[in-house]
């Protein structure tokens, strides 16, 4: 027998021997040699890969074992390492097998090629709070892999059920419950312990709910190439914390935070000009609002997805996605207030004049119940209503009734929250510089558009709408010097 002796074994472990204690542990506490444990293992995955449980067959030998048993085990690969779990019944991790992974610098694998500036400052805090990247963040990453399920014990008969039954229940061994008159209770208990395992940490769910709540709160007063790597490196924190184990609880609510995090990177995207990306990330947002049963998640996916299309020329692109996301929002959300504006600014694009007027009418109701302006990214006001009404009597050819909404909105800006939407004013002005245009006074019209034109967040779809002024001024008024002038420099817009 080429595993050393069982006294000598228990002598090593209690003389705390330089070696993974804890799978020695784990096969002592079976009484195991480990020739005994190795013949178990290679009879257990025999079984599972002939089950469909393993991803390929596995094969142990002794020296294999030993090197898991000593002082560097290194780490198993998956199947190898479902194997090992289901024998005994616990995580890699607690075997004594660690994987190292760090939260930093996985970020770059959405981080567009462009956009690669640096996410702190010169003390190396976040942008928006001033704390530092470090703490539990970097520290704590549960290893990936979930432990594979228990799979149901063999037939009577069979020479390794005692043992293959113990690999899947723990130390003790459990009967089965697929005879009525042998099952025990302790059976049951073992697959009601299984839904509280999980290596999260107390935190990990708050965390990420709050860093997508600072992303909105403050996402007006950061560029977006500042604060993509951050949003991007908490969105693959979230995808690391999915991989591992948790509880449905958990799991859910990590889906929901993961998908919140995919709108907000949908929305700079949206910004930085990435129109590749925001697709992908709309279509992963509304993947993880199902799995997590929030609708609301991908109400706002299709909220986003409307926008980039409306600013892309695909109206009908866009009226499909505010219907769509119109059709899942909670009743009297944020989201489904910001759809409902969408709904009727969609419809006046497509020239959809009866349309519009029935979904501007349902909008202008919640007016009263919501606030005159709303902070954040995810917020639902009645300024924002003003505003897209502009757009919209615009897109109709009802110029004076766009110049009076945009002016009104201007206004509101202006007043009510000064600095804090700089996009939408910059829309704002842009629309009543296209009234202004169309009514035949580009005088009125290109201060107005220069002005936009010179905020410190000057986004894709203040781009895309100065170019559309751009053009409307050049076919109406080709031969005015600043026309041409503006012409320039829209073309210069990168």
């Amino acid at each position: 027998m080429t595993g050393e002796p069982r006294e000598k074994a228990t002598a090593e472990a209690a003389g705390g021997e330089k070696r993974n204690n804890a799978l020695r542990r784990a096969r002592l506490e079976r009484d195991l040699s480990q020739e005994e444990i190795v013949e178990d293992l290679n009879q257990l995955a025999a079984r599972l890969y002939a089950e469909g449980c393993l991803p390929r067959a596995v094969s142990v030998s002794e020296r294999q074992y030993r090197t898991w048993e000593s002082p560097n085990p290194g780490y198993p690969h998956q199947a190898t390492r479902q194997l090992l779990e289901a024998y005994f019944h616990k995580h890699a991790s607690e075997l004594g097998f660690k994987r190292r992974t760090s939260m930093h610098g996985s970020g770059a694998a959405l981080m567009p090629g462009a956009f690669t500036s640096g996410t702190r400052d010169s003390g190396g805090r976040e942008p928006w709070t001033g704390r530092s990247f470090g703490g539990h963040h970097g520290v704590h990453e549960p290893d990936r892999s979930a432990p594979l399920m228990a799979v149901a014990p063999g037939v009577a008969g069979d020479p390794t059920d005692r043992r293959t039954l113990v690999a899947l229940t723990g130390s003790t061994a459990l009967t089965s419950l697929i005879g009525a008159n042998s099952a025990s209770a302790d059976t049951v208990r073992a697959f009601t312990r299984r839904t509280s395992h999980s290596d999260l940490a107390p935190q990990d769910v708050e965390d990420l709910e709050l860093a997508v709540h600072r992303l909105g709160a403050t996402y007006s007063a950061h560029s977006p190439a500042e604060l993509w790597p951050v949003a991007a490196r908490y969105r693959e924190r979230a995808a690391a914390l999915l991989e591992g184990r948790h509880t449905l609880r958990q799991g859910r609510a990590l889906a929901h935070q993961a998908g919140m995090l995919s709108v907000v990177l949908a929305w700079l995207a949206h910004d930085l000009g990435r129109r590749d990306l925001v697709g992908a990330l709309c279509d992963d947002a509304w993947q993880h609002g199902r799995e997590a049963d929030s609708p609301e998640v991908c109400a706002w996916a299709e909220d986003v997805r409307c926008t980039d299309a409306l600013y892309d020329q695909r109206p009908l692109d866009a009226l499909t996605a505010a219907t769509r996301g119109l059709a899942v929002a909670p009743g009297g959300s944020n989201a489904a207030v910001r759809l409902s504006a969408q709904l009727a600014r969609t419809q006046a694009r497509v020239g959809n004049q009866d349309e519009f007027a029935r979904a501007a009418g349902r909008a202008e109701v919640h007016r009263e119940n919501i606030p005159l302006h709303g902070v954040g990214l995810f917020a639902a006001d009645a300024v924002r209503i003003v505003s897209f009404n502009a757009s919209s009597h615009g897109w109709l050819g009802q110029h004076r009734l766009a110049r009076d909404a945009a002016q009104e909105a201007i206004s509101l800006y202006e007043s009510v929250a000064p600095g804090r939407a700089p996009t939408r004013l910059a829309i704002a002005r842009l629309d009543l510089a296209l009234a202004h245009a169309a009514l035949g006074e580009p005088e009125a019209s290109l201060p107005l558009a220069q002005q936009a034109l010179k905020g410190d967040r000057v986004v894709q779809s203040i781009r895309d709408r100065a170019r559309q002024l751009g053009r409307t001024l050049l076919t109406t008024y080709p031969s005015l010097p600043q026309v041409q002038a503006f012409g320039e420099e829209v073309r210069s817009l990168t």
